[in-house]
């Protein structure tokens, strides 16, 4: 059987979530899951808006629009290729560091776009490495975070 296609629709915002490969708990190390967020601003600058988003020690959750001609798959792709060729540039290391794909769900309206923040956001909490969503460094939901998720829900695109 052939695989399926991606969905894609312009303006469109998903809940990515991919993993590492084995599970490995790299993003322990604060140091890899700031690349980790280095990757996403990357993209944030002309490629995709960022919503939101968790680096957790052996995933991520991202949600995103895709921006101009990106789809979820270039987005993912570069965010994961990035990550990979720093981290393993400093590990003198060769290969991905990821699982080969990702889950993408298509989020259909505002309600839907905040309960998943929601959740993304309690990740981390659930899991014991933070008494709260905000002490979360890894998270969107930290003071400091920098995401695109004001101007997409003032635009009325969500």
């Amino acid at each position: 059987m052939s695989r399926l296609s991606r969905y894609a629709a312009e303006n469109t915002c998903y809940h990515v979530t991919t993993k590492t490969r084995s599970n490995a708990a790299l993003f322990r190390n604060e140091a890899k899951a700031g690349v980790v967020m280095d990757a996403l601003q990357f993209v944030r600058r002309d490629r995709a808006y960022i919503l939101g988003y968790v680096v957790m020690p052996d995933h991520l959750h991202v949600i995103c629009v895709p921006r101009g001609d990106q789809t979820v798959s270039r987005l993912m792709r570069t965010i994961k290729g990035y990550a990979s060729r720093v981290i393993n540039a400093e590990r003198g290391a060769t290969g991905s560091l990821w699982q080969a794909s990702f889950h993408d769900r298509a989020i259909r309206n505002e309600r839907q776009l905040l309960e998943t923040l929601e959740y993304i956001h309690g990740n981390p909490v659930v899991a014991g490495l933070a008494t709260s969503s905000e002490e979360y460094r890894f998270s969107s939901a930290h003071p400091e975070a920098r995401t695109d998720l004001e101007l997409f829900l003032l635009n009325g695109t969500a």
